[in-house]
Protein backbone atom coordinates (compact mmCIF):
# COMPACT_ATOMS: atom_id res chain seq x y z
CA UNK A 1 0.00 0.00 0.00
CA UNK A 2 1.22 3.53 -0.68
CA UNK A 3 2.41 5.90 2.05
CA UNK A 4 -0.30 8.56 2.19
CA UNK A 5 0.60 12.23 2.35
CA UNK A 6 -1.30 14.56 4.68
CA UNK A 7 -3.10 16.22 1.74
CA UNK A 8 -4.56 12.92 0.47
CA UNK A 9 -5.75 11.56 3.83
CA UNK A 10 -9.23 13.08 3.55
CA UNK A 11 -9.83 11.32 0.24
CA UNK A 12 -8.92 8.00 1.83
CA UNK A 13 -11.26 8.65 4.78
CA UNK A 14 -14.13 9.43 2.39
CA UNK A 15 -13.62 6.23 0.39
CA UNK A 16 -11.14 3.74 1.94
CA UNK A 17 -9.48 1.32 -0.46
CA UNK A 18 -11.64 -1.86 -0.50
CA UNK A 19 -8.46 -3.98 -0.29
CA UNK A 20 -7.29 -2.25 2.88
CA UNK A 21 -7.79 -4.29 6.06
CA UNK A 22 -5.54 -2.43 8.50
CA UNK A 23 -4.90 1.30 8.98
CA UNK A 24 -2.36 3.13 11.15
CA UNK A 25 -3.49 6.62 12.15
CA UNK A 26 -0.61 8.59 13.69
CA UNK A 27 0.66 12.09 14.41
CA UNK A 28 1.21 14.76 17.08
CA UNK A 29 -2.40 15.99 16.98
CA UNK A 30 -4.07 13.48 19.33
CA UNK A 31 -7.51 14.97 18.74
CA UNK A 32 -7.17 14.68 14.97
CA UNK A 33 -5.89 11.08 15.31
CA UNK A 34 -8.95 10.20 17.39
CA UNK A 35 -11.38 11.93 15.00
CA UNK A 36 -9.93 10.20 11.94
CA UNK A 37 -9.88 6.82 13.68
CA UNK A 38 -13.57 7.36 14.48
CA UNK A 39 -14.27 8.27 10.83
CA UNK A 40 -12.54 5.09 9.66
CA UNK A 41 -14.49 3.05 12.20
CA UNK A 42 -17.70 4.47 10.74
CA UNK A 43 -16.56 3.74 7.16
CA UNK A 44 -15.59 0.14 7.93
CA UNK A 45 -18.78 -0.44 9.94
CA UNK A 46 -20.91 0.86 7.05
CA UNK A 47 -19.11 -1.54 4.72
CA UNK A 48 -19.71 -4.51 7.03
CA UNK A 49 -23.39 -3.75 7.54
CA UNK A 50 -25.79 -2.52 10.20
CA UNK A 51 -25.07 -3.69 13.74
CA UNK A 52 -21.29 -3.96 13.36
CA UNK A 53 -19.48 -4.48 16.67
CA UNK A 54 -16.61 -2.13 17.56
CA UNK A 55 -13.92 -3.51 19.91
CA UNK A 56 -11.47 -1.06 21.52
CA UNK A 57 -8.19 -2.32 22.97
CA UNK A 58 -5.12 -0.82 24.66
CA UNK A 59 -2.11 -1.89 26.73
CA UNK A 60 -4.31 -2.79 29.71
CA UNK A 61 -6.13 -5.40 27.63
CA UNK A 62 -2.89 -6.81 26.23
CA UNK A 63 -1.39 -6.98 29.73
CA UNK A 64 -4.25 -9.21 30.82
CA UNK A 65 -4.16 -11.32 27.65
CA UNK A 66 -1.18 -11.04 25.29
CA UNK A 67 -3.10 -12.77 22.47
CA UNK A 68 -6.27 -10.66 22.78
CA UNK A 69 -5.70 -8.75 19.53
CA UNK A 70 -5.29 -11.91 17.45
CA UNK A 71 -8.38 -13.47 19.03
CA UNK A 72 -10.49 -10.42 18.20
CA UNK A 73 -9.20 -10.16 14.63
CA UNK A 74 -9.64 -13.83 13.77
CA UNK A 75 -13.02 -14.55 15.35
CA UNK A 76 -16.44 -13.53 14.12
CA UNK A 77 -18.93 -11.77 16.35
CA UNK A 78 -21.82 -14.02 17.39
CA UNK A 79 -24.50 -11.33 17.44
CA UNK A 80 -23.28 -8.72 14.93
CA UNK A 81 -22.86 -8.54 11.15
CA UNK A 82 -19.15 -7.85 11.52
CA UNK A 83 -16.45 -6.47 13.77
CA UNK A 84 -14.02 -3.53 13.67
CA UNK A 85 -11.05 -3.61 16.04
CA UNK A 86 -9.65 -0.26 17.16
CA UNK A 87 -6.39 -0.52 19.14
CA UNK A 88 -3.95 1.93 20.69
CA UNK A 89 -0.25 1.39 19.96
CA UNK A 90 1.92 1.11 23.06
CA UNK A 91 4.61 -0.97 24.72
CA UNK A 92 2.58 -4.17 24.27
CA UNK A 93 1.44 -3.49 20.72
CA UNK A 94 4.40 -2.99 18.41
CA UNK A 95 5.51 -3.66 14.84
CA UNK A 96 6.79 -7.18 15.59
CA UNK A 97 3.42 -8.24 17.02
CA UNK A 98 1.47 -6.82 14.09
CA UNK A 99 3.83 -8.23 11.46
CA UNK A 100 3.09 -11.73 12.72
CA UNK A 101 -0.65 -11.05 12.47
CA UNK A 102 -0.32 -9.71 8.92
CA UNK A 103 1.24 -13.02 7.80
CA UNK A 104 -2.31 -14.40 7.41
CA UNK A 105 -5.47 -12.55 6.35
CA UNK A 106 -7.62 -11.26 9.24
CA UNK A 107 -11.40 -11.54 9.31
CA UNK A 108 -11.94 -8.09 10.84
CA UNK A 109 -10.52 -4.68 9.85
CA UNK A 110 -7.99 -3.16 12.26
CA UNK A 111 -7.41 0.52 13.12
CA UNK A 112 -4.28 1.34 15.14
CA UNK A 113 -3.90 4.79 16.76
CA UNK A 114 -0.42 6.12 17.56
CA UNK A 115 1.37 9.33 18.46
CA UNK A 116 3.99 11.08 16.36
CA UNK A 117 6.17 8.57 14.49
CA UNK A 118 9.49 9.17 12.76
CA UNK A 119 9.86 8.08 9.10
CA UNK A 120 12.15 5.25 10.25
CA UNK A 121 9.63 3.97 12.82
CA UNK A 122 9.18 0.20 12.46
CA UNK A 123 5.42 0.54 12.99
CA UNK A 124 5.07 3.20 10.32
CA UNK A 125 7.23 1.26 7.83
CA UNK A 126 5.16 -1.88 8.39
CA UNK A 127 1.86 -0.22 7.49
CA UNK A 128 3.38 1.67 4.56
CA UNK A 129 4.76 -1.52 2.98
CA UNK A 130 2.00 -4.06 3.68
CA UNK A 131 -0.21 -4.59 0.61
CA UNK A 132 -3.45 -4.59 2.66
CA UNK A 133 -2.53 -1.78 5.05
CA UNK A 134 -2.25 2.02 5.02
CA UNK A 135 -0.58 4.69 7.16
CA UNK A 136 -2.37 8.02 7.58
CA UNK A 137 -0.47 11.01 9.06
CA UNK A 138 -2.31 13.56 11.22
CA UNK A 139 -0.61 16.95 11.42
CA UNK A 140 -2.09 20.29 12.37
CA UNK A 141 -2.98 22.24 9.24
CA UNK A 142 -4.48 25.70 8.88
CA UNK A 143 -6.74 24.49 6.06
CA UNK A 144 -8.14 21.73 8.29
CA UNK A 145 -8.69 24.25 11.08
CA UNK A 146 -10.41 26.74 8.76
CA UNK A 147 -12.71 23.99 7.48
CA UNK A 148 -13.49 22.86 11.03
CA UNK A 149 -14.51 26.41 11.99
CA UNK A 150 -16.75 26.82 8.95
CA UNK A 151 -18.41 23.40 9.40
CA UNK A 152 -19.13 23.88 13.11
CA UNK A 153 -20.51 27.42 12.69
CA UNK A 154 -22.63 26.38 9.71
CA UNK A 155 -24.47 23.89 11.94
CA UNK A 156 -25.78 26.89 13.89
CA UNK A 157 -26.39 29.03 10.77
CA UNK A 158 -23.51 31.32 11.70
CA UNK A 159 -21.04 33.04 9.37
CA UNK A 160 -17.62 34.50 10.13
CA UNK A 161 -15.57 37.01 8.16
CA UNK A 162 -11.97 36.39 7.15
CA UNK A 163 -10.39 38.69 9.75
CA UNK A 164 -12.39 37.25 12.63
CA UNK A 165 -11.61 33.71 11.45
CA UNK A 166 -7.87 34.50 11.45
CA UNK A 167 -8.22 35.89 14.98
CA UNK A 168 -10.08 32.75 16.10
CA UNK A 169 -7.50 30.44 14.51
CA UNK A 170 -4.78 32.23 16.45
CA UNK A 171 -6.58 31.50 19.72
CA UNK A 172 -7.15 27.81 19.07
CA UNK A 173 -4.60 25.18 20.05
CA UNK A 174 -3.03 22.34 18.08
CA UNK A 175 -5.42 19.60 19.20
CA UNK A 176 -8.29 19.36 16.71
CA UNK A 177 -10.72 17.74 19.13
CA UNK A 178 -10.17 20.53 21.68
CA UNK A 179 -10.45 23.14 18.92
CA UNK A 180 -13.76 21.65 17.79
CA UNK A 181 -15.04 21.90 21.36
CA UNK A 182 -14.01 25.56 21.58
CA UNK A 183 -15.73 26.39 18.28
CA UNK A 184 -18.87 24.52 19.36
CA UNK A 185 -18.87 26.57 22.56
CA UNK A 186 -18.47 29.75 20.50
CA UNK A 187 -21.37 28.72 18.23
CA UNK A 188 -23.61 28.19 21.24
CA UNK A 189 -22.66 31.63 22.60
CA UNK A 190 -23.36 33.40 19.29
CA UNK A 191 -26.42 31.36 18.32
CA UNK A 192 -29.20 33.46 16.81
CA UNK A 193 -26.97 36.42 15.93
CA UNK A 194 -26.23 35.26 12.38
CA UNK A 195 -22.54 36.15 12.49
CA UNK A 196 -19.63 35.57 14.86
CA UNK A 197 -17.81 38.79 15.76
CA UNK A 198 -14.36 39.61 17.09
CA UNK A 199 -15.93 40.41 20.47
CA UNK A 200 -17.64 37.00 20.56
CA UNK A 201 -14.31 35.24 20.05
CA UNK A 202 -12.55 37.39 22.65
CA UNK A 203 -15.31 36.71 25.16
CA UNK A 204 -15.66 32.96 24.85
CA UNK A 205 -12.54 31.29 23.39
CA UNK A 206 -9.59 30.67 25.70
CA UNK A 207 -6.49 32.68 24.82
CA UNK A 208 -3.66 30.51 26.22
CA UNK A 209 -2.44 29.53 22.77
CA UNK A 210 -2.73 33.12 21.54
CA UNK A 211 -0.50 34.37 24.37
CA UNK A 212 2.08 31.67 23.64
CA UNK A 213 2.07 32.47 19.92
CA UNK A 214 2.29 36.21 20.64
CA UNK A 215 5.33 35.64 22.85
CA UNK A 216 6.95 33.73 20.01
CA UNK A 217 6.25 36.15 17.14
CA UNK A 218 7.20 39.24 19.15
CA UNK A 219 10.46 37.58 20.24
CA UNK A 220 11.25 37.04 16.56
CA UNK A 221 10.46 40.61 15.50
CA UNK A 222 12.50 41.87 18.48
CA UNK A 223 15.53 40.04 17.07
CA UNK A 224 15.76 37.84 20.18
CA UNK A 225 16.85 34.59 18.52
CA UNK A 226 17.48 32.62 21.77
CA UNK A 227 14.13 33.74 23.17
CA UNK A 228 12.31 32.93 19.92
CA UNK A 229 13.88 29.45 19.75
CA UNK A 230 12.92 28.87 23.37
CA UNK A 231 9.30 29.94 22.74
CA UNK A 232 9.08 27.79 19.60
CA UNK A 233 10.33 24.82 21.59
CA UNK A 234 7.71 25.45 24.26
CA UNK A 235 4.97 25.62 21.64
CA UNK A 236 6.11 22.32 20.13
CA UNK A 237 6.29 20.69 23.56
CA UNK A 238 2.71 21.81 24.31
CA UNK A 239 1.45 20.25 21.09
CA UNK A 240 1.37 23.26 18.76
CA UNK A 241 2.60 22.20 15.34
CA UNK A 242 5.49 24.25 13.96
CA UNK A 243 3.48 24.97 10.81
CA UNK A 244 0.88 26.76 12.94
CA UNK A 245 3.59 28.76 14.74
CA UNK A 246 5.35 29.76 11.51
CA UNK A 247 2.02 30.69 9.90
CA UNK A 248 1.31 32.97 12.87
CA UNK A 249 4.77 34.48 12.33
CA UNK A 250 3.91 35.13 8.68
CA UNK A 251 0.70 36.95 9.66
CA UNK A 252 2.62 39.00 12.26
CA UNK A 253 5.29 40.13 9.78
CA UNK A 254 2.62 40.92 7.19
CA UNK A 255 0.96 43.26 9.69
CA UNK A 256 4.32 44.83 10.50
CA UNK A 257 4.94 45.42 6.79
CA UNK A 258 1.46 46.92 6.24
CA UNK A 259 1.97 49.43 9.05
CA UNK A 260 5.65 50.15 8.28
CA UNK A 261 4.79 50.93 4.65
CA UNK A 262 1.86 53.18 5.59
CA UNK A 263 2.17 56.71 4.22
CA UNK A 264 1.88 58.87 7.28
CA UNK A 265 2.19 58.24 11.01
CA UNK A 266 2.67 54.61 12.01
CA UNK A 267 0.07 55.06 14.72
CA UNK A 268 -2.53 55.87 12.03
CA UNK A 269 -1.54 52.79 10.05
CA UNK A 270 -1.85 50.59 13.14
CA UNK A 271 -5.40 51.86 13.76
CA UNK A 272 -6.50 50.30 10.44
CA UNK A 273 -5.47 46.77 11.44
CA UNK A 274 -8.28 44.27 11.92
CA UNK A 275 -8.50 42.75 14.42
CA UNK A 276 -6.99 45.72 16.30
CA UNK A 277 -3.74 45.39 18.24
CA UNK A 278 -4.00 44.55 21.90
CA UNK A 279 -3.17 47.66 23.90
CA UNK A 280 -0.43 45.81 25.83
CA UNK A 281 1.40 44.97 22.59
CA UNK A 282 0.75 48.20 20.70
CA UNK A 283 3.90 50.15 21.65
CA UNK A 284 6.13 47.10 21.14
CA UNK A 285 4.56 46.48 17.73
CA UNK A 286 5.20 50.07 16.61
CA UNK A 287 8.80 49.91 17.87
CA UNK A 288 9.37 46.76 15.83
CA UNK A 289 7.90 48.49 12.75
CA UNK A 290 10.47 51.27 13.17
CA UNK A 291 13.31 48.86 13.85
CA UNK A 292 12.68 46.76 10.75
CA UNK A 293 11.37 49.27 8.25
CA UNK A 294 9.27 48.39 5.22
CA UNK A 295 12.19 47.27 3.00
CA UNK A 296 13.65 44.72 5.44
CA UNK A 297 10.18 43.42 6.27
CA UNK A 298 9.55 42.91 2.55
CA UNK A 299 12.73 40.81 2.30
CA UNK A 300 11.83 38.80 5.42
CA UNK A 301 8.34 37.75 4.31
CA UNK A 302 9.47 35.40 1.47
CA UNK A 303 11.84 33.65 3.91
CA UNK A 304 8.98 32.99 6.34
CA UNK A 305 6.60 31.84 3.61
CA UNK A 306 9.20 29.44 2.24
CA UNK A 307 9.80 27.99 5.71
CA UNK A 308 6.03 27.45 6.12
CA UNK A 309 5.87 25.71 2.74
CA UNK A 310 8.82 23.43 3.51
CA UNK A 311 7.52 22.56 6.97
CA UNK A 312 4.15 21.58 5.54
CA UNK A 313 5.81 19.35 2.95
CA UNK A 314 8.35 17.81 5.36
CA UNK A 315 6.96 18.02 8.94
CA UNK A 316 9.77 15.84 10.31
CA UNK A 317 12.28 18.55 9.34
CA UNK A 318 10.16 21.35 10.85
CA UNK A 319 12.52 21.90 13.79
CA UNK A 320 15.49 22.44 11.46
CA UNK A 321 13.55 24.74 9.11
CA UNK A 322 12.26 26.79 12.06
CA UNK A 323 15.69 27.18 13.65
CA UNK A 324 17.29 28.19 10.36
CA UNK A 325 14.55 30.77 9.72
CA UNK A 326 14.79 32.36 13.18
CA UNK A 327 18.57 32.72 12.94
CA UNK A 328 18.24 34.26 9.46
CA UNK A 329 15.65 36.78 10.65
CA UNK A 330 17.69 37.69 13.73
CA UNK A 331 20.62 38.55 11.48
CA UNK A 332 18.47 41.11 9.63
CA UNK A 333 17.52 43.21 12.66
Amino acid sequence: MVAYKAASVQRFLTAPDPACRAVLVYGPDAGLVSERAAALTHAFSKRLGQGTEVVRLDDRDFAENAGRLEVELRTQSMFASGKVVRARAGTRLDAATLKALFAEPCDSPLIVEAGNLRPDSALRKLFEKESQAAALPCYADERNLAGLIEDELAKSDLSIDRETKAYLMGRLGADQALSRGEVAKLALYAQGSGQVTHDDVAAIVGDASEIALDNFVFAVSAGDAPGALRELGRLAASGTDRTVALSALSRHFTKLYVVASHRGALEDGAKKLRPPLHYRRRDMFLNHCRKWGAWRLATALPLIQEAVRRTRRSPDLGAAFGERLLLALASKV
